[in-house]
């Protein structure tokens, strides 16, 4: 299986009928991908999933991403070792609309491309969105062929959230670069920021990040990522950010691919052998 996710998803289509509403449950257990290994990440590893499925609650996504924040402070680390970045797909399809992309396929490569800068970088991002990408191993990818002001436009959203703004101010910007076209969307997410800001010890790990995109094509709506901030030093002895260990949000249309019914769900997952790495590779 490729994730937790997807059977959970299937179960619940079987048995909607005698579940409880919402139907929350945690689960670990083994997922298999054929990706290339590297520090942390392999093709076998252990997750350990948390979802809340039959609620469109903005509060349901909100409660996901402080239990990864409390996760992560009962495992030991301190408050400026990690981070629990958020963001919204919808605002994602909403950049890609002002782009004039419009080709499913095409947006989805879009999507896996912008979830990549963490790992590449800006340029290679940029690649993969123009002419195409040759990594160090000599694989080519093929870009996606876009101007170079589109490119422009969506490098513009990943990088607003490195600016020293406060939350409020970040997702007016957000609002601005997508022509006004996206206030519902900003309305939930400063809903979410305002939520989670009630949790004193932790609330104040969670923050508004437009980078994060997640590459799952079942997204529909808020998306988040833990992100450990510490130095490691990597297999070229480079002393790097370890990066995200969890991550998650909300799918609203897994279920009725199994059913037919739509089913609101939110849920996120743990990577715990890369988490395991990360306790270990800290100096």
């Amino acid at each position: 299986r490729y994730d937790l996710t997807a059977p959970l998803a299937r179960f619940v289509a079987q048995n909607k009928q005698f579940l409880p509403r919402p139907f929350r449950r945690y689960q670990t257990g083994p997922v298999f991908r054929n990706e290339k290994p590297g520090p942390g990440r392999f093709r076998q590893f252990t997750q350990f999933d948390v979802d809340s499925v039959g609620t469109s609650s903005i509060q349901a996504d909100g409660e996901l991403c402080l239990i990864l924040a409390r996760c992560l402070t009962a495992i030991g680390f301190a408050d400026d070792e990690y981070v629990v970045r958020i963001n919204d797909r919808r605002l994602l399809d909403r950049l890609l609309d002002v782009i004039g992309l419009q080709e499913e396929s095409q947006r989805a490569d879009a999507m896996r491309a912008m979830d990549k800068l963490d790992r590449l970088g800006r340029d290679g991002v940029a690649e993969l969105l123009g002419a195409g990408r040759t990594d160090s191993s000599g694989d080519h990818m093929k870009g996606l062929g876009l101007a170079d002001p589109a490119i422009e436009k969506v490098l513009s959203f990943l990088d607003a959230g490195t600016a020293d703004a406060g939350q409020m101010e970040l997702l007016a910007r957000i609002e601005q670069l997508l022509e006004a076209d996206g206030s519902e969307v900003i309305q939930d997410l400063t809903s979410v920021v305002n939520l989670v800001q009630g949790d004193q010890r932790h609330g104040h790990q969670i923050k508004f990040d437009p980078s994060v995109v997640r590459g799952l094509g079942y997204y529909t709506g808020m998306v988040f990522e833990a992100e450990l901030t510490f130095p490691v030093t990597n297999q070229r002895g480079e002393e790097v950010v370890f990066g995200s260990v969890a991550g998650g949000g909300r799918y609203d249309g897994l279920v009725a691919r199994f059913g037919g019914e739509a089913v609101p769900a939110t849920g996120m997952s743990i990577g715990v052998d890369r988490l395991v790495s990360a306790i270990f590779s800290r100096k």
